[in-house]
């Protein structure tokens, strides 16, 4: 299961990914029912994380389709038969500081101010949002995972990309 931690990153993913024929939709986790998921996984619950966009040199990567690479953190949630009925996922000590290192090193202080604040944006501000940050991409590359050096992330205030290099987020929690 892959997750954001905001809208606005899940409608990027959804506008590369669609296609005809082939259309993506965000949903809320509030709506989403990861109990066959569980059972079928024997209690546990494996959640990619969204945490930004795999990057090379300043260029944000892309596989064949076009579609951007999204960098994940993992995390697994074991789930008792007794919690079948009230799943609550919540983040991690581990994926919570990477997070919150991940937005210090990209100057994005105010972070959880804008993503707070975006939560409250309708559908057609979310489009109109994400089709700027689409305009603003500074480049692309093709995808090979050697190549990925930075994570990028969009600047919902500043309407730019901020690139933060892999080597600065070297710590215990992050990898």
């Amino acid at each position: 299961m892959l997750t954001y931690l905001s809208p606005f990153d899940a409608w990027i993913e959804a506008a590369y990914d669609s296609r005809p024929g082939k259309p993506c939709r965000v949903v809320d986790a509030s709506t989403f029912d990861p109990r066959e998921m569980v059972s079928n996984l024997g209690g546990q619950l494996n959640v990619g994380l969204h945490l930004g966009w795999a990057a090379c040199d300043g260029k944000l990567l892309a596989k064949p389709s076009g579609d951007l690479v999204g960098y994940m953190a993992l995390q697994t949630l074991a789930v008792a038969a007794a919690d079948m009925e009230d799943i609550e996922f919540t983040l991690d000590a581990r994926n919570r500081k990477q997070i919150d290192l991940f937005h210090e090193k990209a100057g994005l202080f105010a972070y959880s101010e804008s993503l707070a604040e975006s939560m409250k944006w309708g559908e057609q501000r979310l489009d109109q949002e994400v089709a700027l940050a689409m305009q603003n991409v500074p480049a692309r590359c093709k995808a090979f995972s050697a190549d990925i050096n930075q994570i990028a992330v969009y600047d919902l205030e500043g309407k730019q990309w901020h690139f933060v290099a892999l080597a600065d987020l070297k710590t215990d929690s992050f990898s």
